[in-house]
């Protein structure tokens, strides 16, 4: 059996992949428009990752970049008032910690926006930002927050080519897509450009099955960095006796892909056949998705066997090498795995 270490990634890895299929996704999209051009990119500063992130789009579409200041509630309520006059904004909060500054400004004004005016065209937003690793404040996970809130969508791509359709998607799709980036995903394999040409948009609130275990003993659900990490464990870790084969695999892997809206359809699917679900997120576990998601399912099917693994509900520490220590470690997915 090998020793298993959870990885310790910098704060500073940035995966390039997901960032680049964005990118691509949002150019793609900007060179089917004719007139009116709708869409246009907004982020705080001239040198942050819009600037980076996004060479194409500024070296052909220079007039549709806009830098706004350092005020990330005031820059959301410039995006809705852009939405108001037909404008698509695809605005660059960077991290997730960022959110809490325009908490107003996403909940209380952006996601009522079509339902107040219902007389008037859909607007769309989309609003951006990136989980990664680096103390107290810059280091959380919000997303379970925003799923409580009528009128956002939640998304949170776990590859490149999710990555790219989903956001296909939500710039096509009236109302306020809430589109995270997990910085903490590691570059697999080389990046095609026509492998994203072969993947259409992606549906809002679909699953996606990554492994199909051959012997259905139970459903692993989960979503981000930590579909990532759990597939690479069912396929390196030592299963009685059994490096990983395809013969052999005992499990399925369903990745959310969105976790609002949430595909109970499909998970009440999978679920008929092996009456046991584990959900593991990457966020904290206690009023968590995983809690709406075994909630949802019990009420529904009472000979359900569910247990939940997620993150501490703790503030993150400064010091990196403790920062691994909130989310579930590699031994703590394993032994997850194996109660099932």
């Amino acid at each position: 059996m090998p020793l298993l270490t959870t990885p310790k990634r910098s704060p500073f890895v940035r995966n390039h992949l997901i960032r680049d299929a964005i990118s691509k996704a949002i150019y793609d999209e900007m060179a089917l428009e004719c007139w009116p051009q709708r869409i246009h990119i907004f982020g705080e500063g001239a040198q942050v990752k819009v600037h980076y992130d996004a060479p194409d789009i500024e070296r052909d579409f220079p007039d549709r970049v806009h830098t706004l200041p350092i005020s990330e509630d005031g820059n959301v309520n410039f995006c809705v008032g852009a939405s108001l006059l037909g404008v698509k904004p695809v605005v660059d909060i960077i991290t997730a910690d960022f959110l809490y500054r325009a908490m107003d400004s996403i909940c209380n004004t952006a996601a009522k926006l079509n339902f107040v005016r219902p007389d008037q065209p859909p607007a769309t937003i989309v609003i951006r930002a990136e989980f990664l690793t680096g103390g107290p404040t810059t280091g959380q996970r919000p997303e379970a927050l925003f799923t409580h809130i009528p009128g956002l969508n939640v998304v949170i791509p776990s590859t490149p080519r999710d990555a790219y359709g989903l956001m296909l998607t939500a710039l096509r799709t009236p109302g306020v897509t809430l589109f995270f980036e997990d910085r903490m995903i590691e570059d697999s394999g080389p990046w095609m450009e026509e492998d994203l040409r072969t993947g259409p948009s992606v549906e809002l609130g679909k699953s996606f099955t990554r492994m199909m275990g051959q012997r259905g003993l139970g459903t692993i659900v989960t979503y981000g960095v930590m579909r990532q990490r759990v597939e690479r464990l069912l396929r390196e870790y030592k299963w009685d006796g059994d490096f990983y084969a395809e013969e052999n695999l005992r499990y399925d892997l369903v990745d959310l892909r969105s976790i609002y809206p949430l595909d109970f359809d499909y998970l009440r699917f999978m679920l008929q056949r092996t009456g046991r679900l584990l959900i593991i997120e990457p966020d904290v576990q206690y009023g968590g998705v995983g809690a709406e998601i075994a909630a949802t399912l019990v009420e529904e099917m009472p000979f359900l066997r569910v247990k939940r693994l997620g993150g501490k509900r703790a503030t993150i520490p400064a010091a990196m090498n403790l920062q691994s220590e909130t989310m579930p470690s590699d031994m703590e997915i394993v032994d997850a795995i194996n109660h099932l």
